[in-house]
C-alpha cells in the first residue's frame, strides 16, 4: 500500500515537471518576509525583490512564472519534493540541504546587531554573550551561533518587524536584522530608539536555491543570473526600493 506522504510527494514531482514542460517557472517565498524583499497580501506575493527577481528570471529563461507562498518551514522539503523550482534570497548556511542546488551570488546584503544605547556598550559580538538578542522564529543565525555558542540567548518574534518593535519597547536591546530590510523600513517611517553604532555579523551576496527535481538546469539559471547582473537589473531593483 502507497502511504499518502509517498503519494503526494509523486503527485507533487509530476505537476512541476508538466509546470516546466508548459513553460512555467515556479518561485517559492517564505510567508513571513517582509518589504522590500516581500509584500504579502492575503497569502499572495504582490511586491517586492522576490517578486521582481522572479520575474525578470523568468523572463531570461523564457518561461512563464507562478509565485508559491509557504511557511518558512516548509521551503526546503518543498524544493527538495519538487513542489517549486527556485527559492532565491537565501544562502546554503540557511537551509543546509544536501540536495538543493546552489546558483552563483548575486545580490549584496550585510547582517547587522542593533543594540540600544541604554544597553552596555558593545564592540564584538561577544559582549552580548547571555543577554537575550532579538530574533526572528525559524530564522538561522550561524555566526551568531559559532561566535557565541550556547551565549546566544535568542528572543524570537514572529516577524522582523515584530522584533525591531519590542526593540522600541525595550523589551530587548540587540536584534539582528539586514542592511536591506533595515534602510528600506527607515526610508518608510519605522522609528527606533537612539542606538550604539550597528554591528556588522556578516556580509555576502544571496544566491537562488534550485530544487533537484527541476528541469532547469544550474548552468540555465546562472546564465540567467550573469546576464541580469551585466544589465544592471538588481542595481535598478534596489534604487527603486530605496
Amino acid at each position: 500500500m502507497v502511504k499518502p506522504q509517498t503519494w503526494l510527494a509523486g503527485v507533487a514531482v509530476l505537476l512541476l515537471a508538466l509546470s516546466a514542460a508548459a513553460g512555467e517557472l515556479v518561485v517559492l517565498v517564505d510567508d513571513s518576509t517582509e518589504m522590500p524583499q516581500a509584500n504579502i497580501v492575503n497569502g499572495q506575493l504582490q511586491d517586492g525583490l522576490h517578486r521582481d527577481i522572479g520575474l525578470e528570471l523568468a523572463a531570461h529563461l523564457r518561461l512563464g512564472v507562478r509565485f508559491r507562498v509557504l511557511p518558512r518551514k516548509r521551503l526546503t522539503a518543498a524544493l527538495e519534493q519538487g513542489q517549486g523550482d527556485v527559492l532565491c534570497l537565501s544562502l546554503p548556511q540557511w537551509m543546509p540541504a544536501p540536495t538543493l542546488r546552489w546558483s552563483r551570488p548575486f545580490l549584496d546584503n550585510q547582517d547587522l546587531l542593533l543594540s540600544s544605547r541604554l544597553a552596555a556598550p558593545r564592540s564584538q559580538l561577544g559582549d552580548v554573550a547571555g543577554q537575550p538578542v532579538g530574533t526572528v522564529l525559524g530564522f538561522a543565525y550561524p555566526e551568531m551561533l559559532q561566535q557565541l555558542g550556547s551565549g546566544f540567548v535568542r528572543d524570537d518574534a514572529h516577524s522582523m518587524v515584530d522584533s525591531l518593535r519590542k526593540l522600541a519597547a525595550g523589551r530587548v536591546q540587540h536584534v539582528v536584522t539586514n542592511r536591506l530590510y533595515l534602510d528600506y523600513q527607515l526610508a518608510h517611517g519605522l522609528r527606533l530608539p537612539p542606538l550604539q553604532p550597528a554591528l556588522v555579523i556578516s556580509q555576502y551576496r544571496n544566491r537562488c536555491a534550485l530544487s533537484p527535481r527541476s528541469l532547469i538546469t544550474r548552468s540555465e539559471l546562472d546564465r540567467a543570473l550573469a546576464a541580469m547582473q551585466q544589465e544592471g537589473v538588481f542595481q535598478r531593483m534596489l534604487r527603486h526600493y530605496r
